[in-house]
Formats: C-alpha cells, sequence, structure tokens
C-alpha cells in the first residue's frame, strides 16, 4: 500500500485548495491509475462480449487468419 505524507495549501480561510506530494508518491498514484483505468475496460470489454460468446458469435484468431490468407 502506497504511503503519502501529503502536504496542504491552503486559502487564507485555512480551507485546502492543493496537495504537495513527493514525486515518487505522484508517480506511483499514475501508475495505480493507469492499471486501474486498463482493468476497468477489460472488465467493460468482457461484459459487453460475454452474451455474443455464449451465443457463439465470434471468430477465432485461427479461423481469421485463415480466411485472411
Amino acid at each position: 500500500m502506497l504511503q503519502l505524507q501529503e502536504q496542504y495549501i491552503t486559502n487564507a480561510q485555512g480551507d485546502r485548495i492543493a496537495v504537495i506530494l513527493n514525486i515518487e508518491a505522484y508517480q506511483k498514484l499514475l501508475d495505480e491509475m493507469d492499471e486501474f483505468l486498463c482493468w476497468r475496460g477489460y472488465q467493460q470489454a468482457v461484459e459487453e462480449t460475454d452474451s455474443e460468446i455464449a451465443n457463439g458469435d465470434f471468430v477465432t484468431l485461427d479461423s481469421y487468419l485463415a480466411a485472411e490468407a
């Protein structure tokens, strides 16, 4: 788990308006966000194609390549 040691910038009223992170923590957050978005995209693709696969409405890579040759 990522340990954050964030610092805050506040406005004149003391409201937090920005966060300061060290560069390693920032890069780790970006990497984790990218991994999550890839996983979410995969999950969405699975949901969209499950019914097609269940109905046999698909083409295998081998049969596609054979048809292209």
